[in-house]
């Protein structure tokens, strides 16, 4: 006990009464003592509901979340009552991280279900990436309160290079960087020259 009250930096009778309640209730802390403070406005089930609205909108402003309080739930609250309440619920604002709408969880499922069994070395993960002047400029920055950040950067993509890669268990098995943008004909010759004569020398040998 005194080597864990130095530890811990508390006495040995704190320890002591952590260990009963753990002992007792399976809680570090009194469950029967009243919380301090003020009584919060909003109970679990608006939590459910702030948390079911993020899920579903993640791009919602906090009026918007103030409104639908009000409007589906009875709760008036403020927009600093909100902000708080996202980060008690560990919520933070950040960059959006795009998801394609068109994509289609149930073939998604359906093609797992109909190829999950094929080894993964017998697969094959053919992209596209390219990069200009632009590719590089940051999205966020720092400025004093009430003012905007303003960095001067270039508004012309300049000259845009792609790159063309095969990626199998083993890496990268097949390349072609090239200046401009990738069309129809450039993919089908990369698929002819690089992947096609590949699977010829793999055959061969």
């Amino acid at each position: 006990m005194p080597e864990i009250a130095t530890l811990a930096q508390c006495s040995e009778a704190t320890v002591w009464r952590i260990l009963a309640y753990w002992r007792d209730h399976n809680v570090v802390k009194n469950p029967f003592a009243q919380s301090r403070g003020r009584p919060r406005v909003l109970d679990e089930g608006d939590y459910r509901y702030i948390q079911g609205l993020i899920d579903a909108r993640p791009k919602i402003y906090l009026d918007e979340l103030q409104e639908e309080l009000e409007v589906y739930r009875g709760v008036s609250i403020s927009i600093a009552t909100i902000s708080r309440t996202l980060h008690r619920l560990a919520l933070s604002c950040k960059k959006v991280s795009p998801a394609a709408l068109e994509r289609n969880e149930l073939l998604r499922a359906t093609w797992i279900a109909a190829y999950g069994d094929i080894p993964r070395e017998y697969f094959m993960w053919l992209d596209e990436s390219s990069v200009d002047d632009l590719t590089n400029q940051r999205q966020y920055g720092w400025a004093l309160l009430g003012r905007a950040c303003v960095s001067r950067d270039t508004f012309i993509r300049g000259q845009r290079y792609s790159i063309l890669p095969a990626l199998t268990c083993d890496g990268i098995v097949a390349l072609d960087i090239f200046e401009g943008s990738v069309n129809k004909e450039r993919f089908i010759r990369f698929l002819r020259e690089q992947i096609v004569g590949l699977f010829h020398c793999i055959l061969q040998q």
